[in-house]
């Protein structure tokens, strides 16, 4: 017997949030989320890619409030084009 597949009505649906404007500050802090979304892709990948070293460690606002100047990530990001 085939099953139906269901989705679960109390999964939360994941919305993707806008990319970083250009006319921000180059001071700006993103957050990881932002920084992921700018760069269209995943949160691991932001930190996957810190880990290799193509993207800049974050600045700790507070022990657990990463933060990247975007400044620092257009300069990364603009190297590499």
């Amino acid at each position: 017997m085939p099953t139906a597949t269901t989705t679960d009505p109390r999964q939360r649906r994941k919305v993707p949030l806008p990319p970083v404007p250009s006319f921000l500050a180059d001071d700006t802090l993103l957050t990881v989320r932002e920084v992921a979304a700018w760069r269209r892709g995943g949160v691991s990948t932001v930190w996957r890619d810190v880990k290799r070293g193509t993207l800049p460690a974050p600045v700790y606002v507070t022990p657990k409030s990463p933060r990247w100047r975007l400044r620092d990530l257009r300069a990364v990001l603009e190297g590499a084009a």
